[in-house]
């Protein structure tokens, strides 16, 4: 029987159905997609304003982890979606959906790992366990949650009759999506709350000027601080969609909790990296009240070769109490 001897309802109904089927797909196209011509961008600018000495950091390598690793998984999740639309009846790659779900669960905790490096140098060394033991606890369990839920979507995957994720999705236990949804909202809640309240504590967090505009007659420095207030307030970005995300999954709707969750990991990947902007900058080590310039100045006196040991010394000592800030005098800032 040819296509011609069909009724039109049922050619349609057969249309309706195929459309219906492959819909889903389109979101895991356009979400990675748009994001992944931000990161390109964004991944430039992060090694043009940065230092040698910052990119050996901790912060910046984990920046740049999180953007390849967002590019990597805009990648997979394309080529993925595009293979449930265009072959909708052949089995998808299982090692590239075992990767690309491995890279969707930890990268958003990857991401946010920048935040606690971030509180770690902002808090005194002595408010440490018990600032940091909360957040250390969620993450744990977002760690072992995100174990399980690998596992059990590599069962799912290997069996004879999967063919594509959503079948995935509609099989596995809703609790992984409530359960990690919800530790992932108050985890970024916290720790991004806790983050700005200590800053804020050294300046005017809710200083409307800083906050909304730049005023490009100041210095660099100072530009670069009231941007860190503006990309501050993407912080809450991260949590409304951490909102949605739980909404959806405990309405039922599994594939829209995936697609908001897959946009909610670009979204913080590119909030963690705009506060890096202001973070990498002078302002921050005023912020931490550090004494890294003690350390510059040393650095500064080490000796050529072949000088004297004695000459070494006393250029240390000049130096050193040259940096020191005199009564009432700025000090001057030094990125950290």
């Amino acid at each position: 029987m040819d296509s011609g001897s069909l009724p039109p309802s049922v050619i349609e109904s057969i249309i309706e159905a195929y459309a219906e089927g492959i819909r889903p797909a389109f979101a895991f196209i356009l979400i990675p997609a748009i994001f992944a011509a931000m990161l390109v961008p964004l991944l430039i600018i992060l090694w043009t304003l940065s230092t040698p000495q910052l990119r050996r950091g901790p912060i910046f390598i984990l920046n740049t982890a999180s953007i390849c690793s967002g590019l990597i998984l805009s990648a997979l999740s394309t080529h993925l979606a595009m293979e449930s639309v265009l072959s909708p009846f052949h089995s998808i790659s299982k090692g590239e959906d075992l990767v690309y779900t491995a890279l969707d669960a930890w990268l958003p905790w990857i991401a946010e790992s920048v935040l606690l490096f971030r509180v770690w140098i902002v808090f005194p060394r002595a408010q440490l366990p018990y600032v940091l033991a909360f957040p250390v606890l969620i993450k744990i369990g977002r760690a072992v949650l995100n174990i399980f839920f690998t596992v059990s979507w590599a069962k799912a995957l290997f069996r004879p009759e999967t063919i594509n994720q959503i079948q995935i999705l509609h099989q596995l236990n809703p609790i992984y999506f409530q359960l990690g949804y919800t530790l992932e909202l108050v985890d970024n809640a916290y720790i991004s709350g806790l983050f700005l309240w200590r800053l804020g504590r050294t300046g005017h967090l809710f200083n409307g000027h800083a906050i909304g505009r730049l005023d490009f007659k100041q210095t660099y420095s100072e530009r670069l601080k009231d941007l860190f207030w503006i990309a501050s307030t993407n912080f809450v970005f991260p949590i409304i969609f951490s909102v949605s995300q739980i909404v959806a999954v405990f309405r039922g709707d599994i594939i829209l909790g995936a697609s908001l969750s897959l946009a909610n990991c670009y979204v913080e990947i590119i909030s963690t990296v705009f506060a890096t902007v202001w973070s990498s900058t002078a302002s921050f080590a005023e912020a931490t009240k550090s004494t890294s310039f003690l350390t510059t100045s040393y650095s500064q006196a080490r000796p050529s070769a072949g000088q004297p040991i004695e000459l070494y010394m006393d250029r240390v000592v000049s130096v050193t109490t040259d940096s020191l800030p005199n009564e009432g005098q700025q000090r001057k800032p030094v990125a950290v």
